[in-house]
């Protein structure tokens, strides 16, 4: 499977997970590191050559256990399924996709040792994901990632990791260093570098919680062409956008936002990585409601 858009999995989840843990979950702040969540979003506006490129996307994830420490440990699996509609309208024949249905399903677990008496963490992370169309499943739909790393707690209101990944085990593996900082400016201001990821959020009141962030967008699945030949369709693309989050009740949220979608490559290549299309579909914009559980 193709991989140019593989940074929005680098070392993100590995140095968000000190994060989330060092807040007692509850605590954390972090929009898109809650115990639960589902969201749909739209995306339109894309350049298709002569016509035009919208996507839909369906998200749902969850941590899988509510007791996620054991002794010093973090131990935090989740579940992720992504469904992901893109329509092309007036494209060329040399475009590198038509209207296709794509499908995630993933599990990734966090192993982070942190003690109480000391500043220092480290852990790791591994992901398991099938990425495809579901027209035909075998070896090329599936990838594997792991990534590692090491924290220091400079305070109650500044961490710093750094740490690497190394991304398509099963595959052409690559590898990325990372550097994540949190810091909590106020008690209603925080920002951050997490990775490829960057945000800033405000929250004024307890019911109420307003995000500026930019992360990356796209993705990459295995497809079956009209020959049924396998590819790979990798969207490279960073979105940038304004949040507002509301209490409904006690740790659910409800989240609405948007922004702009700056698009890279969107590649169609063979299972070894060689480009037989591609093309830029320059900037859109995106919308996105969903809900949130903030902790159990």
């Amino acid at each position: 499977m193709g991989k140019g858009a593989m940074m929005k999995r680098t070392l993100l989840p590995l140095l968000l997970a000190p994060c989330l843990v060092h807040g007692e979950v509850e605590n954390a702040i972090l929009p898109f590191f809650d115990v639960a969540r589902t969201y749909v979003r739209g995306t339109g506006g894309l350049d298709a050559g002569r016509g035009d490129m919208e996507s839909f996307d369906f998200v749902a994830r969850s941590v899988i256990t509510p007791e996620p420490r054991i002794g010093d440990w973090w131990v935090v699996p989740f579940f992720d399924y992504r469904f992901t509609s893109i329509h092309v309208d007036g494209a060329p024949a040399a475009f590198p996709t038509d209207d296709v249905d794509l499908h995630s399903l993933a599990l990734s677990t966090f192993l982070v040792h942190m003690e109480d008496t000391s500043p220092w963490f480290y852990g790791g992370w591994g992901r398991a994901e099938l990425a495809s169309d579901f027209q035909h499943i075998d070896g090329d739909d599936f990838t594997f990632d792991l990534s590692a790393g090491v924290g220091y707690r400079f305070s109650d209101r500044f961490t710093l990791a750094l740490g690497a990944a190394v991304i398509n085990l099963n595959g052409d593996p690559q590898w990325f260093p990372g550097l994540n900082f949190d810091w909590k400016i106020s008690d209603c201001l925080s920002a951050g570098i997490y990775g490829p990821s960057g945000l800033i959020v405000y929250q004024p009141a307890a019911d109420w919680m307003f995000t500026l962030r930019g992360d990356p967008a796209g993705g990459v699945w295995n497809i079956t062409d009209n020959a049924g030949d396998s590819r790979s369709l990798d969207w490279s693309a960073y979105r940038a956008g304004a949040y507002v989050s509301r209490r409904i009740v006690r740790e659910l949220w409800f989240t609405a936002g948007g922004g702009a979608v700056f698009s890279g490559d969107l590649d169609r290549t063979t299972p070894t990585g060689r480009t037989i299309a591609s093309a830029d579909p320059g900037t859109g914009w995106f919308g996105l409601v969903g809900l949130r559980l903030r902790a159990w």
